[in-house]
């Protein structure tokens, strides 16, 4: 089994869509949504098998990208 990369966009909007409507606060919830993409994500040649860590980093690092965007763009 080899990492799983986000390879997509679209990987990253089924994240955030999850997220959103879970809203979790603890890391049992965020297990939820990692078997629930892991499911998602997994095709007959390859399985996903995600954490909720994972998951959850991945989303501070979007977030944290989008913030320093967000800065740069307000100080031109």
């Amino acid at each position: 089994m080899t990492t799983f990369r986000w390879p997509l966009p679209l990987n990253d909007v089924m994240l955030a869509t999850e997220v959103a409507a879970r809203k979790p606060t603890c890391a049992t919830e965020w297990d939820v949504i990692a078997s629930i993409l892991s499911t998602v994500f997994s095709t007959n040649e390859r399985k996903v098998v995600l954490t909720g860590r994972a998951c959850r980093e991945r989303l501070d690092r979007i977030l944290n990208k989008y913030l320093e965007d967000d800065k740069k763009a307000l100080k031109r």
